[in-house]
């Protein structure tokens, strides 16, 4: 069954567009806007307050609360914001064609805004149904038990999805899936998904990334953090299940730092950092510089038990 969207002439969401040349590529996001509650799980351990300048790591999760809305920035201009009752797991690491991310989105609500860059890799946000792929534009998305959607207000996307696979979805044009259909594309956007999306949506974020002058801030414990909800939904994904810390890699990561390369956190997830912390060691070692932890590479950090 097809489902036709409702005609909009009437832009939802506003974002500008700006020319830039700066990659983002292994770049951590920056939390500028922080409203309404939520936690952050580490991947590192703990959980802590979303706050305006604290810094994303490579599979923590960032739970809105019921009002909330959280805005990460990247230095190249783009933004994704995350609107009321939303869990997405950011920087998650898996192979395939080089993107910013990819995110998974695991429900709730998200807008992103990606401008104009020279040679440089796409955004990418995962989710239970569908993945979404922007090589710049503006779209927002929602996805909540066996439906999914999102609409294009600038640029272009393409939704993955197992079949028929990469499906184009133009400016002004909406992509609905629901359970294991193939998804449909339509023209305009859905009353159902104007009429739910988060308010804070249909206006332009503030940029506001430059006036952030602290490199790193420190969050505040949040009271609403549960260890055990992390590793419930990370099982719950098999592409998340990456980002399960790994006690091998863990001890690979101190043993890294005490030879004096840094490794982002202690967290026992192999991400982009430790995979690059990896490849300095093994080039100093005279070792292949595959970013893992070969056999090779455990000896010669004396791990190989």
């Amino acid at each position: 069954m097809r489902h036709r969207g409702a005609a909009c002439a009437v832009p939802i969401i506003a974002a500008l567009v700006v020319p830039l040349s700066s990659p983002a590529r292994d770049v951590a996001p920056v939390i500028t806007i922080a409203d309404g509650g939520g936690t952050i799980y580490a991947a590192a351990g703990g959980g802590y307050r979303p706050a305006a300048g604290v810094r994303l790591h490579t599979c923590d999760i960032v739970r809105t609360g019921q009002q909330g809305l959280v805005q990460v920035e990247y230095p190249d201009g783009s933004k994704i914001a995350l609107g009321p009752d939303s869990r997405m797991v950011f920087d998650v690491p898996r192979g395939g064609e080089p993107a910013v991310g990819p995110h998974f989105l695991i429900s709730g609500w998200v807008k992103v805004a990606v401008p104009k860059r020279e040679k440089a890799p796409p955004y990418r946000i995962d989710t239970p149904l569908f993945d979404l792929i922007t090589d710049a534009g503006v779209a927002a998305l929602r996805v909540g038990g066996d439906e999914g959607e999102f609409f294009v207000e600038q640029g272009a996307a393409v939704a993955l999805v197992p079949a028929p696979g990469r499906v184009a979805v133009g400016t002004g044009r909406s992509f609905l899936r629901k359970g294991g259909d193939r998804g449909t594309v339509s023209a305009g956007v859905r009353h159902p998904f104007v009429e739910a999306m988060p308010r804070a949506f249909r206006d332009t974020l503030p940029a506001l990334l430059g006036q952030l002058k602290a490199a790193d801030v420190q969050p505040r414990p949040s009271p609403d953090y549960r260890p055990g909800d992390a590793d419930e939904w990370l099982k719950s994904e098999p592409e998340l299940r990456s980002c399960l810390s790994d006690v091998t890699v863990r001890s690979a990561q101190l043993a890294l730092e005490r030879v004096g390369i840094e490794v982002g956190p202690i967290d026992g997830i192999l991400g982009p950092l430790t995979a690059a912390a990896l490849r300095e060691f093994q080039q100093r070692n005279s070792l292949p510089r595959s970013g893992k932890l070969d056999a090779q590479t455990l000896k010669a950090l004396d791990l190989a038990r």
